[in-house]
């Protein structure tokens, strides 16, 4: 993949979106045609022979055509049932031009070798129809993908596996006695490839052309044999092919050097990897679709269609006309989009492995965020590099601030060399991402002292001559790098610093270094002009100079190119990218009039360019494929993969000592298995993986992803573990020392990983193998995510990431001579249930974007779409995956897609180009959530969004807010002694429960455990004046170990402790409102604190006695379930929310409370009642409330409470209810 970079600054998008066209059209009506790839069920040729060839018989190539054959009468057959469907369709057809533009022939775009289906044309109305036909696999959008020397050969050790004659990298070469690439065929499948340009001998003799019939008369490239272009024309116009084939396989030439014109004496001799291979050229992207785009991106171009067609015909011995070919042993492709493993190219290239052939295809550039891989690179037998720096491409610059005793300040003019001024204390280095098109700061460095430009779209201050212009851009209207560069060239500066964000920036062609710097590194300096730290004016002059160093590691050290996508690889299922190699301002050729030479500016014949990207390392290790293939033409490419990882390293320096295992070196992730070695690759004695089948699985793949392991909170100690297999290739055999080497997060608590034993012995020509177990505690990490510390300037933040564990495995012959290592990934995930208690729903949404913005989500129903989704407590994951025709009726379209969280932040997203696009989230809160559909470049574009919400029957139990003893007017549950039960529902199927308890509502702590078949658990000695939170979890059987539910609703109680009295003797009544009708008596009943005490709810009148002839009469309307006619059955009436202030304070009376008493037989009758209030614990009486606002209530039982065993006085009422009279007196009871 291409990376021309970027040169615009980032606030001049806006103008560049006023650009765009927000087309408003009549998509969705379903008149609009769009180009589909129909996968079909049966298997394609190439696993049909490799399943006869595990089962024993092998086939012919005969035996091979006649099942393809099969396949395209099947396929004829699906076409003709949907013309009797009425769906009109089309086959698409390429009409493939010679050299003079003429058609010379035609190719169906039918597949039958490494894929089994056809790319149509068809009705977008149409699309679900033939996606439920019986022989229809999946349909596929035709997907749009984008083309994505000095010392980066010697970098990767291929310099030491060629022969002596300088003459074997050229053309004249004869009989090489080294490994140069003799013998073997390079597929270039690309933007074609100049086969006239030096690096490729010079010859203007065209190759031959796919569908011509082979004539031995007719003259061909002996360099560049074989030829099928699949878009436009024959030539390269767009450059990036030649680039990416100069890299693999270019002779020996000379490229201009730092004055920029050819033929002088600064000239660079620079070579492919593998000189003497020969290319196929396949040009599968258009020259007039392929554009660079303001953001410096390789756009459109690139058909699946068309890609699928070259990995088929550079596979097959014969061409779609049955004329007999040469066949790739390598395959390039330095191009990609989005999507995994099952996308049409991923597959495609997969199954041309099993042809043979050794694929290799670009990770991408669409780094540093993580899971950023696409389609084919993303194929589970494809080789896919990511992009490193190499000693001449200095891919990060640095900034160090040194002495002002280095030289004066008067002194102007860039001050080399400065490699050896002291640094000045209290500043660490920073880094500088450099604008493409500018020269690099020289090998000894430069300083001077720097000049601040706080605007650089007015006039910039003089004091900027002669200096290094730090430029603080705060203009209204931002300017390009380019235009940035020039200005501080005309204001004679001899450096830049751009105070921002960008990373990949462009220049084009600038004179002077120049580089962007963040803000927080551009403030150190910025803050370092003045004494006091102040702001500093315009055109101010620093007080110490800086120095520009032409890299960020001091000596050179190769890292991971920031542009270089990630890993992990949708589904987690293999580690990506599989390696690295250089890719970062590679040297190489280009054709003059190309799109590449135009972009740069190269005028005078320069057919050089220095660009950027994976689609640089990509033919970087193609050209070593090659080099590893001579050497070995019995090795497999699941072998070459292998090997390839095994004898790969961190990143190297200068002297190949690479960084040294740990933290420090770049994560798998970025790297793979490391930085290639070609050298120890060819020589290697073993390989080290994990064997497989041969078919659905490598029969070696020398790396191992565990995947995505729900363990995180399971309350368990697990281990997972896989069997490596050592193979011995040298016939030598030997011993190997085993070792685990941490690579990221294996130095967390609770994790740990061991080898079966510590050294294995191979024997000669033969295998040994060992376990390699991982060891989680999923009782101590309960969260996926862990803290990380982020350092910029002075400032260090922290973010929480996910856990992510990687390590390699490392191999150690016992006699010193090799060393292999493998590495793995595990990436822990949050327990889930067990298969049985876990259900999906899909839900299958559709809607139109009808323009893009390069997601700025500017207007929503326009250029996005929102689609909300609940999840509530029984919800674990939610994923979705978008589809949309990237071409509809000629027009491209690229969409992303974003999930939101309940508060608005981006929590997962995908935005690869092109599409389609897949996003998944495990479920952390309940709430909204929002999936957001955007329009990157397109106009109108119908999309599916298709989401799937995963929810568990294992959820939490329902907690039951305790009884307590009383709820005061602000709602608070209080207790008033610290003890009491915490209940819950229970849902059936659990193993225990959890209770866990919390003072603030946020820091929780367990409390206790239970067993599953307990509902309840006791809490005792709570401290007083005090809230507690409590919440309980279910424990179910997880899919490993347990799965621990979210927590239930929460409830809170209130500890108060008070003292229950008798006021009885302090307390007085009063009646009115007497009433006798239908043998039910009722008064309303008041009552009058009578003492200097004030008192606490809860404040009882308790019916504890009623006397009459017939002993029938009873009370009827307590609070209690009490019916008033002895103390067991006391029948209480709280009057705690009759008191204004929660205080039952001296000389207040409550309000009324009516009392009732049935009362059948109309007789006279007397009750007694005892009145209860409570005190604070130290006997003093006090509230915690304030003035009550709203009604509060207690919790009484039938029976009084104790301490109150023993009555000394009751009130006693005498009732006679035909005169409705009622009398009260205190009467004391003896003891």
């Amino acid at each position: 993949m291409i990376r021309i970079l970027r040169f615009v600054a980032v606030s001049a998008i806006a103008l560049v979106l006023l650009s765009v066209p927000f087309y408003i059209s009549s998509a969705g009506t379903g008149t609009n045609t769009v180009s589909v790839i129909v996968q079909f069920k049966g298997d394609p040729a190439a696993v049909y022979a490799a399943k006869a060839k595990k089962s024993g018989s092998a086939l012919s190539n005969d035996q091979i055509r006649a099942y393809r054959d099969q396949l395209t009468l099947t396929q004829n057959q699906f076409l003709t049932a949907l013309q009797s469907k009425g769906i009109s369709s089309q086959l698409q057809t390429i009409n493939v031009k010679d050299t003079n533009g003429a058609v010379a022939g035609s190719v169906p775009l039918r597949y039958t070798l490494v894929y089994n289906g056809v790319t149509l044309t068809v009705p977008e109305s149409a699309v679900s129809t033939i996606a439920g036909m019986s022989q229809v696999k999946k349909v596929h959008s035709n997907g749009v993908l984008h083309p994505d020397l000095v010392k980066s050969v010697d970098y990767i050790g291929a310099t030491r596996v060629y022969g002596k004659n300088p003459n074997d990298f050229t053309q004249f070469a004869i009989n090489p006695d080294g490994d140069e690439g003799q013998g073997i065929y390079i597929a270039v499948i690309d933007t074609g490839i100049d086969w006239t340009h030096p690096m490729f001998g010079g010859d203007p003799t065209p190759p031959r052309l796919g569908v011509a019939p082979v004539s031995a008369s007719v003259p061909t490239n002996q360099k560049v044999v074989y030829s099928l272009p699949l878009a436009d024309i024959v030539t390269d116009g767009f450059g990036h092919g030649t680039h990416v084939a100069s890299e693999a396989a270019g002779y020996l030439a000379n490229a201009p050097g730092p004055d920029g014109v050819p033929g002088t004496a600064d000239d660079i001799p620079i070579h492919g990897v593998a000189p003497q291979a020969k290319l196929m050229s396949y040009k599968v992207c258009s020259d007039t679709l392929s554009t660079v785009s303001e953001a410096g991106v390789a756009l459109g171009g690139c058909f699946s269609s068309n890609i699928i067609m070259a990995i088929e015909d550079s596979v097959s011995p014969q061409t779609v006309d049955l004329q007999p070919k040469p066949v790739a042993n390598v395959i390039n492709m330095s191009l990609g989009g989005a999507g995994g493993p099952d996308e049409p190219t991923a597959v495609a290239a997969d199954n041309a492995t099993l042809m043979g052939a050794s694929v290799v295809a670009a990770a991408g550039n669409s780094g540093p965020g993580e899971g950023t891989v696409g389609s084919p690179g993303s194929g589970r037998r494809v080789i896919s590099p990511a992009a490193n720096s190499d000693p001449a491409s200095h891919a990060n610059w640095s900034a160090e601030v040194v002495s002002p005793n280095s030289f004066s300040q008067s002194r102007t003019g860039a001050v080399t060399p400065a490699s050896s001024f002291s640094t000045q204390q209290g500043f660490a280095r920073l880094k500088l991402y450099p604008m493409a098109g500018t020269p690099a700061p020289p090998d000894s460095s430069f300083a001077q002292y720097y000049a601040l430009v706080d605007n650089p779209t007015v006039a910039w201050p003089s004091s900027v001559s002669g200096r290094i212009a730090l430029i603080k851009d705060s203009g209204v209207v931002s300017a390009t790098f380019f235009d940035i560069c020039t200005q501080a060239v005309n204001a004679g500066a001899v450096g830049v610093l751009l105070d921002s964000t960008v990373t990949s920036p462009t220049a084009v062609r600038c004179s002077i270094p120049a580089a962007n710097i963040m803000d927080a590194d551009a403030q150190v300096l910025i803050h370092g002009m003045t004494s006091d730290g102040s702001t500093p004016a315009n055109g101010a002059l620093s007080q110490f100079p800086v120095r520009m160093n032409p890299d960020f590691d001091i000596p050179f050290v190769g890292d991971t190119a920031i542009f270089s996508s990630r890993g992990p690889v949708q589904g987690y299922g293999q580690v990506k990218p599989d390696i690295s190699a250089p890719g970062v301002n590679i040297l190489g050729a280009v054709p003059p009039a190309s799109a590449i030479s135009a972009l740069f500016g190269f005028s005078n014949g320069v057919n050089y360019a220095a660009i950027s990207g994976t689609s640089m390392a990509t033919p970087h290790t193609a050209g070593s494929v090659a080099l590893i293939r001579q050497a070995h033409p019995d090795w497999t490419p699941d072998t070459i993969r292998t090997v390839l990882i095994n004898t790969a390293t961190n990143m190297r320096d200068l002297n190949r000592t690479p960084k040294a295992d740990g933290l420090s070196a770049n994560a798998v992730n970025e790297q793979g298995g490391g930085l290639i070695d070609v050298a120890h690759a060819i020589n290697a004695k073993a390989l080290m993986g994990v064997a497989g089948d041969g078919v659905s699985k490598p029969t070696i793949l020398g790396s191992h992803s565990f995947g995505e392991v729900p363990v995180t909170n399971n309350r368990s100690t697990t281990t997972q573990s896989v069997t490596v297999t050592i193979q011995d290739i040298s016939g030598q055999g030997g011993a190997y020392n085993l070792a685990v080497a941490n690579n990221r997060d294996l130095q967390q608590n609770g994790i740990s990983v061991s080898t079966s034993q510590s050294s294995v012995t191979v024997p000669a020509g033969g295998t040994a193998s060992y376990t390699v177990n991982v060891t989680f505690d999923g009782n101590a990490i309960r969260d996926p995510n862990v803290a990380e510390a982020i350092v910029s300037g002075n400032t260090v933040s922290y973010i929480q990431r996910p856990l992510e564990l990687q390590w390699y495995v490392t191999a150690q012959r016992a006699d010193g001579g090799e060393s292999l290592r493998m590495p793995f990934y595990y990436k822990p995930a949050p327990s889930v249930p067990s298969a049985a208690n876990v259900t999906s729903t899909t839900t299958p949404n559709t809607g139109t974007i009808l323009a893009g913005d390069n997601d700025l989500q500017t207007v929503a129903g326009v250029t996005y779409q929102d689609f909300p989704v609940q999840a509530d407590s029984q919800t674990l994951k939610l994923s979705a995956d978008l589809d949309f025709f990237q071409v509809v009726n000629g027009t491209f379209a690229d969409l992303d897609l974003y999930l939101l969280d309940p508060d608005g932040n981006v929590v997962a997203k995908s935005t690869a180009p092109g599409g389609p696009e897949h996003a998944d989230y495990s479920v952390t809160r309940t709430g909204t959530y929002t999936w957001r559909v955007t329009g990157s470049l397109n106009a109108a574009t119908d999309f599916t969004l298709n989401t799937v919400k995963t929810s568990t029957t294992a959820i939490p139990p329902a907690l039951q807010q305790p009884a307590g003893d009383y709820v005061d007017a602000s709602g608070n549950h209080v207790d008033f002694d610290g003890s009491f039960n915490l209940q819950w529902q229970p849902t059936g199927g659990e193993q225990g429960f959890e209770v866990e308890q919390s003072t603030d509502n946020q820091n929780w702590q367990v409390v206790g455990s239970v067993a599953g078949n307990t509902n309840s658990f006791a809490v005792s000695g709570l401290a007083d004046a005090t809230t507690y939170y409590f919440r309980v979890r279910a424990i179910y059987p997880g899919q490993i170990g347990k799965y621990v539910t979210p927590p239930s609703n929460v409830i809170s109680v209130l500890i108060n402790q008070r003292n229950l009295v008798d006021i009885t003797n302090q307390t007085k009544s009063a009646m009115s409102n007497v009433s006798f009708a239908g043998g039910v008596f009722q008064l309303d009943l008041n009552l009058t604190n009578q003492s200097g005490n004030t008192y606490l709810p809860v404040l009882s009148f308790n019916v504890v006695g009623i006397h009459s002839t017939s002993n029938t009469v009873k009370a009827i309307n307590p609070d209690s379930g009490g019916d008033g006619t002895s103390t067991a059955s006391a029948a209480t009436f709280d009057y705690s929310h009759q008191l204004g202030d929660e205080l039952f304070s001296p000389n207040e009376t409550t309000g009324n409370r009516t009392l009732k008493f049935q009362d059948s037989a109309s007789e006279m009758f007397s009750f007694d009642a005892l009145v209860t209030a409570y005190t604070g614990t130290s006997g003093s009486s006090s509230s915690g409330s304030s003035a009550a606002t709203q009604t509060g209530s207690s919790s009484t039982s039938g029976g009084l409470t104790s301490p109150l065993s023993q009555i000394k006085a009751v009130m006693r009422f005498t009732v006679n209810p035909l005169t409705k009279s009622v009398s009260a007196q205190v009467v004391s009871l003896k003891l």
